[in-house]
């Protein structure tokens, strides 16, 4: 497998040091890619327009990222409008999601971050009954673990992890899939309980026989479920198109790696998941009073190039 936790491409930056992002010989691919996505939800969370708070996102992402997504957003008029970035309204998406799953007795109890980057949903959901496990390289689960430890004191209440407890599992899956099951038992996983499986922004970056590969290998009691995000079709042509690149460069970074999207993943389940919801972002954010911000180098109907996310359900 190529690597699945490259998700989603470095965009184009919460006071500290930043110490920690020199010298530091990582996936550097993954690393900026993590802190690019938490910045975005940092920088979101500051529009006091937007019900959305994010107290540790800032200083995962570090002050040259929020600077950085910070500036595009007052360059595109994004500020005290209501308006929320796709990454933004995905998060928010799936925190329901994951709330809904894992409500107090539900058979759901234990719940698996694959790709968690700088996620911090141990953080800021209640979820008292809910083991947590996070899955990502090395190097970004040390990096995250080192960043959670040096927060001022000003940041430190929301370090207070609000599941039942937090694990997390330092495991390349490009490298080493056959290890995901032995390691999650070693800190806990139960393989006879049902689990919740949160793939955010990842399985697009897989080709088919990979992702087929991964849904194959991960331990599903029966009752499990994964949620998942995946892009459309017309995105991956659009990003794909020559024309489109010549006009937007940062495209001829973000195509190769767009591997997958919802319409061939869709095949790549077999018969051990299948889909029981599908939903736009863009129809998501409409009706929970959200707009999405218009990137403003596409010239797509934001809809049809909005990321969707998957209830999956084990069979």
């Amino acid at each position: 497998m190529t690597n699945p936790e490259k998700h989603d491409g470095p965009l184009s930056g919460s006071n500290g040091s930043q110490e920690v992002w020199h010298g530091d010989a990582t996936d550097k691919v993954s690393t900026e890619s993590s802190r690019a996505v938490a910045a975005v939800r940092a920088v979101d969370a500051e529009d006091a327009t937007l019900d959305f708070a994010e107290p540790l996102a800032a200083w995962l992402a570090g002050d040259d990222w929020v600077t950085r997504i910070r500036h595009l957003k007052e360059m595109t008029d994004q500020y005290g409008k209501g308006l929320i970035s796709d990454v933004t309204s995905r998060c928010i998406a799936i925190d329901q999601a994951v709330l809904d799953a894992c409500q107090a007795g539900a058979d759901i109890t234990q719940v698996v971050l694959l790709g968690a980057g700088m996620d911090t949903r141990p953080y800021r959901l209640d979820l008292p009954h809910v083991a947590w496990f996070e899955v990502d390289v090395p190097a970004i689960s040390h990096l995250k673990r080192q960043r959670i430890a040096q927060v001022p004191a000003h940041l430190r209440p929301h370090t207070v992890v609000r599941t039942r407890r937090l694990e997390q599992v330092s495991l390349d899956l490009a490298a080493s899939l056959d290890q995901l099951r032995p390691m999650l038992m070693a800190r806990g996983f139960d393989m006879h309980a049902p689990v919740l499986y949160i793939l955010e922004g990842l399985v697009y970056y897989l080709s088919t026989p990979e992702n087929r590969d991964l849904f194959n290998q991960l331990p599903a009691a029966p009752g499990s479920q994964a949620l998942v995000t995946c892009i459309p079709a017309a995105l991956k042509a659009y990003v794909n198109d020559p024309a489109v690149q010549e006009r937007v460069p940062r495209f001829r970074v973000i195509a190769p790696s767009w591997k997958t999207d919802l319409e061939t993943f869709r095949e790549t389940l077999g018969d051990r998941w299948r889909i029981t919801d599908e939903v736009n972002l863009f129809d998501h954010a409409e009706r929970n009073g959200r707009r999405l911000a218009r990137d403003p180098e596409m010239d797509r109907e934001p809809r049809t190039v909005a990321e969707s996310y998957l209830v999956l359900k084990a069979c």
